[in-house]
């Protein structure tokens, strides 16, 4: 589900974890131990971004003043932390709880890197009910084992510019989750009347695989990019291929869709939107933090995608997991439970950069005076989730496939040319 490339995704995450200081920290946590520091009464923890002064920071500090229990945050790993994350797991003594990129968890489940927790959840009893259903389920693999914990989500909403709308004359999206007339065509009839060529467009979809996922999903896809056992590239198919067709024709038919060569900068998208450039954009709620500090001139809000079959949005995860090899597996289920608890959740929520997976501390995203107004259509989007079916290598897959649909999305080649072109080295890889 991790749809934005690694660093882009990082980037958004940690700047809502530090955006805003964290004031009134408790005592303890941070230091630099070794991956063996934990002791009998402590536990190792590894992030890819820095820990300190932001929310993280705090609930880690709230959970060892709860239950006695040290943790040692080591130092993050900024910079290549897949390969030095394979190289811990390979290793003897890896730290117990370790952020792990979500591409890789159903193939370091099956090579037994990972530490089945749903042992923890039975013995807890825990009630599951608490958490968003689809990204909890995420880990789950399919023998039954639960090899990783999420602890939030960042779903992906329609991010737009209200003061455009209204100069335009134009209806503003729905403000809820059922809002049956927001189909395709109502999105599309919208960006052309928002669009002024030479001067801004109407809307942007295609940036990322998040979208692959949502739009074929709400055009009537069962499976969206692959199928459920992970062997299959479904993204092929002839729903899917009509779902990227749409959006792809929105910049090469339409016109109302910056052009492909345009988004190739990090945060271009983001850039566009805050200029007042772009009047559309589906993006993730890791880009409020960024808006919220950029934007300073105009009114923006946020409204569900647009479907003509079935309204769901994929999510991004956060993931983490617990090495089989870790030498304080039930210290480190303790915090990963009490990350995902309502507490916990309640301040992780602080951060303003994804949605905590209780439902009842996601509940409690309001405005507070800021934008977004319908900043709680995150938090609603709990029950209206899709998530990519896991494969054995999903990042070789997308490395694949991706670049090819530049072929597409350049206005050179049909996206299902493209894709029945890819479709059998794609499906090769997915063998791993």
């Amino acid at each position: 589900m991790q749809t934005f490339p690694s660093d882009l995704s990082r980037r958004r995450f940690l700047a809502g974890l530090s955006g805003l200081a964290a004031g009134g920290l408790l005592a303890g946590c941070g230091g630099n131990g070794d991956s063996g520091a934990g002791g009998k009464n402590g536990l190792t923890f590894l992030n890819w971004q820095q820990v300190k002064a932001t929310p993280l920071e705090q609930a880690i500090q709230a959970y060892e003043k709860s239950s006695g229990t040290s943790v040692t945050v080591q130092p993050a790993v900024t910079q290549e932390y897949d390969t030095k994350m394979r190289t811990l797991l390979a290793g003897g003594s890896p730290p117990d709880v370790m952020r792990i990129n979500d591409d890789f968890v159903r193939g370091f489940s099956e090579q037994g890197a990972l530490l089945d927790l749903k042992p923890y959840i039975e013995k807890d009893g825990l009630d599951t009910a608490q958490f968003a259903k689809e990204v909890f389920e995420f880990p789950k693999q399919a023998d039954g084992s639960h090899t990783a914990w999420v602890v939030g989500y960042e779903p992906r909403l329609v991010f737009y510019n209200v003061d455009l709308f209204k100069e335009a004359g134009v209806p503003l999206p729905p403000t809820t989750w059922t809002g049956t007339a927001w189909t395709w065509d109502a999105f599309a009839d919208r960006a052309k009347k928002l669009t002024i060529p030479g001067k801004r467009w109407g809307a942007l979809v295609y940036l990322d695989t998040g979208y692959e996922q949502t739009f074929t999903v709400n055009h009537g896809s069962q499976t969206g990019i692959f199928s459920p056992d992970g062997s299959q590239f479904t993204l092929a198919g002839d729903k899917e291929v009509e779902a990227l067709q749409w959006a792809t024709d929105l910049t090469c038919k339409d016109k109302v869709q910056p052009p492909w060569s345009m988004l190739q900068q990090d945060n271009a998208e983001t850039q566009l939107f805050a200029q007042g450039k772009l009047a559309m954009m589906y993006a993730t709620f890791g880009t409020v933090p960024y808006l919220r500090s950029t934007i300073k001139d105009f009114t923006w809000d946020v409204a569900p995608p647009p479907a003509d079959v079935e309204q769901k949005t994929e999510s991004s995860v956060i993931v983490f997991c617990i090495p089989k090899k870790a030498k304080n597996p039930d210290q480190a289920w303790g915090l990963l439970k009490y990350l995902a608890s309502e507490d916990g959740g309640r301040i992780l929520l602080q951060g303003g950069a994804f949605t905590p997976i209780n439902n009842k501390a996601a509940a409690e995203l309001a405005p507070g005076g800021k934008m977004p107004q319908h900043i709680g259509l995150f938090g609603e989007a709990s029950k209206h989730l899709t998530a990519t079916n896991q494969t054995k290598n999903t990042l070789g897959a997308r490395e694949l496939y991706r670049p090819a649909l530049d072929n597409a999305y350049n206005c050179e080649k049909p996206v299902g040319e493209v894709l029945q072109q890819i479709k059998p080295q794609v499906e090769t890889a997915l063998k791993g």
